[in-house]
C-alpha cells in the first residue's frame, strides 16, 4: 500500500481510538457524583483539558508506548494494535463500563510479539507492571487515610451544621482545581494509546498527531462521555470533601506518572480511590463495582487475543 494511504489509515485509526478513549474517561466522576458542576459544565471543562492535556504533555508517555516496549514495528503490526485497542475501547464505552485504555494497548502489543516471537523488553514492561499494581494500591491506601484525617478534623474542630457547609463549599474549589489537573494529566498520559504505537515507527510529526488526538478526546467524551461519567460517580456516596480524598492520590500519581513519561490507568486509580473511601466511610459499593473489576481482569488477556485474531487478515492486506 502507498505511503500516503498508509498513513491515512493510521490517522483515522488514531482518531476512532481517542474518540473511543474520550467516551471511556471518567476523570469528572467525582465532580458530577459530589453535584459541584452539571453535566453540560463538565464537558465544557473536560473538553478543555482534553485537548491541551494531550497537545502539551502527550509527547513523553506515546513514546515510551511506541518505543519502549515492542522493538521492531511494521505497518501489520501497528494497525491489528491500534484496530484491536479501538474495538475493546468503544465496546467498553457503549457498556458504560470504565477500562484502562494502557491495558488494553500495551495488552495488545504483548500478545502479538509473543505471537509473532518479537523482541519484547521485558524489563521495561516489569517496569510498568510495577507501576500498575502499585498505583490503585496507592489511589486506596491515601484515600482511606486522607478520609479518615478529614472526619478527625471534623469532629474535633467543626460545630453544627453551617460550620460544615461552609467546609464543605471550601472543598469544592479545591476539588475543582484537583480534578482540573488530574483531567489535564489523564489526557497527556491516554493520548499515548492512541499515537504512541503510530510515534514508534519513525519520524512524524508528533505534535500535529498529537493535536489532533486531543480533539478526538474531546470528541468522545462530547459524544460518549455522559454514561461512564455517571456510572463511576455512584460508586459510593460524594461530597466535595470526599471527592478530594479520591482525587487526590489520582491527581498526584497520574501528573507524576506522565511527566516520567510512564503509561497509568487512571481508571483503576479512581476506581480504587473510591473504594477505599467507600471502606473509610462504612457506605457500601454499588453493584456495578463488581462489573468494572470484571472488565480490569478482562481486558489485558482480551486485547492480546483480539489482536492475534486481528493481524491475520490485516497482515494479508498489507
Amino acid at each position: 500500500m502507498a505511503l500516503l494511504g498508509i498513513l491515512v489509515v493510521f490517522l483515522v485509526i488514531v482518531i476512532i481510538i481517542a474518540f473511543g478513549i474520550g467516551g471511556n474517561d471518567e476523570t469528572f466522576a467525582g465532580i458530577y457524583g459530589s453535584r459541584i458542576l452539571n453535566m453540560k459544565q463538565i464537558m465544557i471543562l473536560a473538553t478543555i483539558f482534553a485537548i491541551t492535556g494531550a497537545l502539551l504533555l502527550g509527547e513523553a508517555v506515546s513514546k515510551t508506548v511506541g518505543k519502549g516496549i515492542l522493538v521492531n514495528l511494521d505497518d501489520a503490526i501497528v494497525i491489528t494494535i491500534l484496530i484491536s485497542t479501538a474495538i475493546w475501547l468503544i465496546l467498553s464505552s457503549a457498556l458504560r463500563l470504565p477500562i484502562s485504555t494502557t491495558h488494553a494497548t500495551i495488552g495488545a502489543v504483548i500478545g502479538l510479539g509473543i505471537a509473532l516471537n518479537e523482541k519484547l523488553d521485558w524489563m521495561k514492561i516489569i517496569e510498568l507492571s510495577i507501576w500498575w499494581v502499585l498505583s490503585p494500591i496507592i489511589g486506596f491506601v491515601v484515600s482511606f487515610i486522607v478520609f479518615k484525617l478529614m472526619r478527625a478534623y471534623k469532629i474535633k474542630h467543626l460545630n453544627g451544621f453551617q460550620s460544615l457547609e461552609k467546609t464543605e463549599k471550601s472543598f469544592t474549589y479545591i476539588v475543582l482545581i484537583i480534578i482540573c489537573i488530574t483531567a489535564f494529566s489523564r489526557a497527556g498520559n491516554d493520548c499515548s494509546n492512541a499515537v504512541g504505537i503510530v510515534v514508534g515507527i519513525g519520524d512524524i510529526k508528533v505534535n500535529l498527531l498529537l493535536l489532533i488526538t486531543g480533539l478526538s478526546l474531546a470528541g468522545g467524551l462530547l459524544v460518549l462521555g455522559r454514561g461512564v461519567i455517571k456510572n463511576v460517580g455512584r460508586i459510593t456516596e460524594l461530597y466535595p470533601s470526599t471527592a478530594f480524598a479520591s482525587q487526590i492520590p489520582t491527581a498526584g500519581i497520574l501528573f507524576l506518572g506522565t511527566t516520567l513519561g510512564i503509561p497509568l490507568s487512571g481508571s483503576h486509580m479512581l476506581v480504587a480511590s473510591l473504594v477505599g473511601l467507600s471502606k473509610a466511610s462504612h457506605t457500601p459499593a454499588k453493584k456495578g463495582l463488581w462489573k468494572i473489576v470484571l472488565i480490569w481482569l478482562v481486558t489485558f488477556p482480551a486485547a492480546a487475543i483480539l489482536s492475534i485474531i486481528i493481524y491475520l487478515p490485516v497482515n494479508s492486506f498489507f
